[in-house]
């Protein structure tokens, strides 16, 4: 008796353990539509047929990715233009930490600066944007793939890299949230290698936050950008999510085949 006691209380932190990985939410528009989307408790923003398509011609993994795409007509406010999907919502508490990943792909370049994911809290007491990622053009050429923190990234750029076109890439975060600089903490991977590992401040008061993955622009400007995203994972560990892209050629162009071979 004692030694099945002994057994239970030595494997009872695997269990433990065990239990709390899990995944809250994956989307990879393999039915072929939003309805991914549907239940997430968040508003999308102009996701219009023509601005947010599935498509099959380019994707990351299976049959389908979504076409996100914005134009000057895509008016959220005097301030604002936005097209994006409601993203899953996560009630957070200091130390309390989320692991997302997610792949996206440009064909073209970025004309101008495009804010593509941000976790943001609700009220009480407000809405609160505490940190961005984004796309734009370098000014000598090439583009740029960002992180900062505060609303859209105001507080400080964290992190600049080359995103190149043409080309699926996959994102992958680690968030511990915290209101004190010391104890938050920010651990980012793009295509599968480190890129940043920072205590930085990660919330504020607000213990719900959501995310809208999309094109987001502020102030308002006159050019037409597109994105494709794929393969989203939130989970509780880091072992639940995908950090590097699957996409044959370590994240080269992957194209759904066709009939007859074609691809």
């Amino acid at each position: 008796m004692a030694n099945q006691v002994m057994r239970i209380l030595f494997l009872l932190p695997l269990a433990v353990i065990a239990a709390r990985a899990e995944v809250l939410f994956r989307a990879n528009f393999e039915t072929g539509d939003l309805r991914e989307w549907t239940q997430t408790g968040t508003r999308g923003q102009n996701a219009t047929p023509r601005n947010a398509q599935v498509v099959s011609d380019i994707v990351h993994t299976g049959k389908h990715a979504v076409k996100i795409t914005i134009h000057p007509s895509d008016v959220f406010n005097e301030r604002q233009l936005r097209v994006q999907l409601g993203g899953p919502r996560i009630t957070v508490d200091e130390g309390s930490e989320t692991f997302l990943a997610f792949s996206l792909y440009m064909a073209e370049a970025p004309k101008d600066r495009d804010n593509f994911f941000y976790w943001e809290g609700t009220p009480p007491p407000r809405y609160n944007n505490v940190m961005t990622w984004w796309v734009e053009p370098r000014p000598a050429g090439g583009t740029a793939i960002r992180y900062g923190t505060g609303n859209l990234g105001r507080n400080g750029t964290l992190w600049d890299g080359d995103f190149a076109i043409g080309q699926w890439h996959r994102l992958a975060m680690h968030i511990v949230w915290s209101e004190d600089e010391t104890k938050g903490r920010v651990r980012l991977w793009f295509d599968g290698k480190p890129a940043l590992d920072k205590s930085v401040k990660t919330k504020g008061a607000e213990r719900v936050y959501f995310c809208q993955p999309g094109i987001h622009r502020s102030p308002h400007t006159d050019s037409v950008d597109s994105i494709y995203f794929d393969d989203f994972i939130l989970a509780t560990t880091l072992d639940e999510i995908q950090l590097s892209p699957k996409a044959s050629g370590h994240g080269e162009p992957r194209r759904a085949h066709r009939p007859g071979g074609l691809e």
